[in-house]
């Protein structure tokens, strides 16, 4: 196995998902000179990687109702003076 092969399954056993993307991109290793600027930005994928899937988990842990669309609103089931009211 070579390194970067190596380096992938280390990613998956550390749950790294962002540099092991990183990884496996060709262009990566093209455009990043040093392994310390190779590594920086690696890791800063990561860290923005997992910002926006933990704001998709505590937007679906917090169970908020389904979303609802006025469009979707079903006028005649609504009371007179509510239904009048809608544009």
């Amino acid at each position: 196995m070579d390194k970067r092969q190596e380096m992938i399954e280390m990613c998956k056993e550390l749950r790294l998902p962002s540099i092991r993307a990183f990884i496996q991109e060709d262009d990566m290793w093209k455009q990043h000179q040093t392994a310390e600027d190779f590594l920086y930005h690696a890791l800063v994928q990561e860290m923005q990687d997992r910002e926006v899937r933990a704001k998709a988990n505590r937007i679906r842990s917090a169970n908020f109702p389904e979303k609802k669309l006025l469009t979707e609103l079903e006028t005649e089931r609504l009371p007179q003076n509510a239904a009048s009211r809608l544009p």
